[in-house]
């Protein structure tokens, strides 16, 4: 079982009975600790931690848990102090597993069925001469295209991609730039505006995602100098970029 199976289970639980805002942004944060820890099972995760990554408090944590535990969705059992944090399990058997990769494969047959009579074309078609030469390989003339999003598409997969936006935290908090949820969130749509403002049209999606990284390391770098202020705190900050060609990402 991989990530998606717990994220479709995670979903179709929620279609049923709808998760509250903090069981779902923890379900989340408590599948991306997993897949940072390699899958173990039960893997630690500090209650504290877990109150400053999701900036709330432990009350709230403790609520949260509880009530994926009682859907289901996770097991845990309490932290006993310093050095021996909380440790989690999450819970998908294989039967719900199965039920679910069934109930996608039905979803796409159908659909898939449905829709490719409407969207094959009527044409002549001639016969083509498939006899290749040994050693020769066949290729799509689009198989190494890449895809470029509107500035709008990508802002909205960004904001709305938690597991993303904490990611993105953690990388800056180790360039000593802290910033809280709704700060980090209002960076990146500073981010979309300055590149509106530029006259940019759209990105590639992997590319924008590293941008916005280096794009906020700069722009703490240009307005504070050497040394970054963020909650009261002050730090220094290694830039690595001098040149503005140095950042990746295009438009």
């Amino acid at each position: 079982m991989g990530i998606y199976d717990y994220m479709n289970h995670f979903w179709f639980e929620n279609e049923n009975d709808p998760c509250s805002l903090s069981e779902g942004v923890l379900y989340f944060y408590l599948l991306y600790e997993a897949n940072r820890q390699h899958w173990a099972s039960p893997f630690k995760v500090s209650t504290q931690m877990l109150a400053a990554r999701l900036n709330t408090s432990k009350q709230n944590v403790m609520k949260a848990r509880d009530g994926l535990r009682k859907r289901g969705l996770i097991d845990f059992s309490k932290g006993e102090g310093k050095g021996k944090p909380a440790l989690y399990t999450l819970r998908l058997s294989e039967e719900q597993s199965q039920s679910l990769s069934q109930l996608m494969t039905q979803q796409l047959t159908e659909s898939l069925a449905s829709e490719l009579p409407q969207s094959l074309p009527h044409s002549n078609i001639k016969e083509e001469n498939t006899t290749k030469e040994v050693g020769e390989e066949k290729q799509s003339p689009s198989s190494n295209s890449k895809v470029v999003l509107t500035l709008s598409e990508l802002m909205e997969k960004l904001l709305n991609d938690n597991s993303w936006l904490l990611g993105l935290s953690e990388r800056l908090a180790k360039n000593k730039i802290i910033l809280n949820g709704e700060e980090l969130k209002d960076k990146v749509r500073e981010f979309f505006s300055e590149q509106e403002h530029k006259g940019c049209k759209g990105k590639e999606e992997a590319d924008c995602r590293e941008y916005v990284f280096n794009w906020i390391k700069y722009k703490y770098k240009n307005y504070y100098g050497n040394e970054s202020k963020c909650n009261g705190q002050i730090s220094t900050i290694k830039i690595e970029a001098n040149r503005p060609e140095d950042y990746t990402g295009y438009c």
